[in-house]
C-alpha cells in the first residue's frame, strides 16, 4: 500500500507579482486564521495542482491566474507536480522532467494513478473503460468546506462524468475489491463493446442479404421453369423458418413480461421483509438485556452488537436485492422492448415474402437478368460475411463467460463483511464521541455513506464516517494512504464542545503514519504536537508581493520546460 504526503507547495501570479511557499510538517498542519484570509485557497491549491477541482474556487483567485508547484513523496521518493493554467509538468526532485500534458483524463489522471498504483477503473459515457481523473483517488481523504459537509464524496466538481461510480470509490478505496478485479472488468467492458459492434454489423450485413436475396427470388427473372419452382419453393421455406421463428419471439416476450411481474411481486415481499427487520434492529437496540429469546423455537441470542449487526446485514442483502432486482426490472423493460421490436421485423419479412410469392412473371431484359445475378453474388458475400462474424461473437461471449467466472472467483463475500463490520463498529464508536446519537444508525453502519441527518448533527456525522473510513482503508491496505485535508470543521454552528470534539477525534483517530492538514479559524484549546501550525492574518491577500522573486526564480526552471 503506498502512502503519499505533501511536503511543499509554492504559489505565484505573475500578474499581480506575488507569491508564498508554505512548508507542511510530515504528521501535522493546522492553519489557522480568520475567514477570508485564504486557507481554502491554499489547500484547494495542492488539488488543482493535480488536476483535481474542489468545489467553489474563489473567483478571484481564479483572476489571479495562480501557478502552483507542489512537492510530494510516494512511499518516500520524492517528485513535484506544476500545473500552469491547464498545463501540467510531473517532476523528479531534481527538476528533471518526467511528464507533461494537458489532457487530464486521458493522460495525467493514468500517469498519476500508475505513480500511486491506483488501479479503479470506470466506464465513461461512452461506456469505454478508463482510470478516473485524480479527483476520483482524493475523494476518501480530502473534505472541502464547501459541499465535503453536506455528505461524503463531495469536495470535488465533475464527477457526473461517470454514472454510478460511488459503489466502485467505495468498494476499491476500502479494499473490498482490488486492481486486478477492476482490470478484469475493464477487459470485459471492452470485449462486451467489441461484440456489441460486430452484432451490430452482423445485423446490418444480415439484413442487406436477405433483402438481396427476397429481391431476386419469384421475381420473374429466372431463366428455366425448374428455376422459378425452385426459387418459389427457397420463399415457401423461408416463410415457414420466419413464422416459426415468430412463434418463438412471441413465446420470448410473454416469458419476459411473466418474469418482470414475478419480480415486481418479488420486490414487494423484500420490501416488506427489509421494513420487519429494521424493526427488529430497532426493538433489539432498545432491549436492556443481554439475551434475546426466539419466538419461534427458544432459542436463545446474544443481544449484542454482533447480532445486531448480523440483523443489518441481512437488511443491507434486501437493499442489494431490490438494487439488483431494479436493475433487472429496467433490463426486462429493455428486452421487452427489443423482443417488440423484433416481432414487429418478423411480421414485416413475412408481409414482405407473401407479397413475393404474389409476383407474376413479366417480361424480362437483359439488364434485369444482370442486376439479379450480381445480387445473387452479393448475397452469398454477404452470406460468408455473416459466418465470420458469427463465429467472432461466439469467441468474445466465450472470452466474456471465462471473465465473469473470475470476477466472482475475486469477490470474497467473507472479506466484504469482515471490512463492513470494521467500518460500522469505527462508526458507531465516533457517532458517540461526537454525540450523534440522533441518526439513523442503521443507515450509518452501512459503508456506502449515505448520511442523511439535519443541522448541526450533520457535519458531526460526515466527519465521523471520514474518519471511520480512512482508518478502514489503512487496515485492509485498500488503495492507498493519502493526507487527510479536513477544511474548517466548525459548520451548523457548532457549539464549543462539539467542536473542540470534532478536533480532537481528527487528531486522536487519525491512521498511524498518515499525514493531517488542519484548517480551522480556532483550535478551541486543543493543542498541537508532533506538528506545526501555520497562522494566517492578512486579509483577502495569501500572496505577498516579498515572496514574489523568490517564488518565480524557484519555479521558473520548471514553468520553462511545460510552457512552450
Amino acid at each position: 500500500m503506498k502512502s503519499l504526503r505533501f511536503k511543499r507547495i509554492e504559489l505565484l501570479s505573475l500578474s499581480e507579482e506575488k507569491g508564498r511557499i508554505f512548508e507542511f510538517h510530515p504528521r501535522l498542519t493546522v492553519i489557522t486564521g480568520p475567514n477570508d484570509v485564504g486557507k481554502s485557497s491554499l489547500i484547494k491549491s495542492l488539488y488543482w495542482a493535480f488536476g483535481a477541482a474542489p468545489k467553489s474556487i474563489h473567483r478571484k483567485w481564479r483572476e489571479a491566474n495562480v501557478k502552483v508547484k507542489v512537492d510530494f513523496t510516494i512511499d518516500e521518493t520524492p517528485y513535484s507536480i506544476v500545473r500552469s493554467k491547464d498545463t501540467y509538468g510531473v517532476f523528479t526532485s531534481s527538476g528533471a522532467l518526467l511528464f507533461a500534458t494537458a489532457a487530464v483524463t486521458s493522460e495525467l489522471g493514468p500517469y498519476i494513478a500508475s505513480l500511486l498504483d491506483f488501479g479503479l477503473v470506470l466506464s465513461n459515457r461512452d461506456r469505454q473503460p478508463e482510470i478516473p481523473p485524480p479527483a476520483f483517488a482524493f475523494l476518501p481523504f480530502y473534505v472541502n468546506q464547501e459541499g465535503g459537509w453536506e455528505r461524503p464524496f463531495n469536495s470535488f466538481d465533475y464527477l457526473g462524468q461517470y454514472q454510478d461510480w460511488r459503489r466502485s470509490v467505495i468498494d476499491y478505496h476500502s479494499g473490498i475489491l482490488g486492481n486486478d478485479y477492476y482490470k478484469a472488468a475493464a477487459d470485459k467492458r471492452l470485449i462486451a463493446n467489441e461484440r456489441e459492434e460486430t452484432q451490430r454489423d452482423r445485423k446490418a450485413i444480415g439484413k442487406a442479404a436477405e433483402k438481396l436475396r427476397m429481391q431476386v427470388e419469384a421475381s420473374g427473372l429466372e431463366l428455366s421453369i425448374q428455376g422459378h419452382e425452385d426459387s418459389v419453393e427457397n420463399l415457401l421455406v423461408r416463410l415457414k423458418d420466419l413464422r416459426d421463428t415468430r412463434l418463438k419471439r412471441a413465446a420470448a416476450l410473454a416469458d419476459v413480461l411473466d418474469r418482470r411481474q414475478l419480480l415486481d411481486d418479488q420486490i414487494s415481499i423484500v420490501k416488506k421483509a427489509a421494513d420487519e427487520l429494521r424493526e427488529d434492529a430497532s426493538f433489539a437496540a432498545n432491549l436492556e438485556v443481554d439475551q434475546v429469546m426466539c419466538p419461534t423455537c427458544g432459542t436463545m441470542h446474544a443481544n449484542d452488537f454482533s447480532t445486531r449487526f448480523g440483523i443489518l446485514d441481512d437488511r443491507e442483502a434486501c437493499f442489494e436485492f431490490l438494487s439488483d432486482g431494479w436493475d433487472k426490472l429496467h433490463k426486462l423493460a429493455d428486452d421487452a422492448k427489443r423482443a417488440e421490436a423484433e416481432l414487429r421485423e418478423t411480421d414485416a419479412n413475412i408481409a414482405e415474402i407473401e407479397a413475393l410469392l404474389d409476383t407474376k412473371r413479366g417480361d424480362v431484359t437483359l439488364r434485369e437478368v444482370i442486376d439479379a445475378a450480381g445480387k445473387q453474388t452479393a448475397a452469398k458475400v454477404f452470406d460468408e460475411q455473416v459466418g465470420e462474424l458469427d463465429r467472432r461473437i461466439g469467441e468474445m461471449i466465450a472470452e466474456e463467460r471465462a471473465i465473469d467466472e473470475r470476477l466472482a472467483g475475486l469477490k470474497d463475500p467473507a472479506l466484504r463483511r469482515k471490512i463492513e463490520l470494521f467500518y460500522a463498529e469505527l462508526m458507531l464508536r465516533h457517532l458517540r464521541t461526537l454525540d450523534v446519537s440522533n441518526i439513523d444508525h442503521d443507515e450509518a453502519a452501512k459503508l456506502d455513506g449515505r448520511i442523511v441527518e439535519t443541522g448541526s448533527d450533520q457535519p458531526r456525522a460526515v466527519l465521523a464516517y471520514f474518519m471511520a473510513f480512512v482508518r478502514t482503508v489503512q487496515q485492509f491496505e485498500g488503495s492507498f494512504l493519502a493526507p487527510l485535508v479536513i477544511d474548517s470543521p466548525n459548520q451548523q454552528d457548532q457549539d464549543p464542545v462539539n467542536v473542540r470534539a470534532m478536533i480532537d477525534l481528527i487528531i486522536a483517530e487519525r491512521p498511524s503514519d498518515a499525514q493531517v492538514i488542519l484548517a480551522t479559524v480556532s483550535m478551541h484549546g486543543a493543542s498541537v504536537s508532533d506538528g506545526q501550525a501555520i497562522q494566517l492574518t492578512e486579509k483577502s491577500s495569501l500572496l505577498r508581493e516579498s515572496d514574489y522573486e523568490a517564488v518565480r526564480s524557484s519555479m521558473e526552471p520548471y514553468l520553462e520546460q511545460i510552457v512552450r
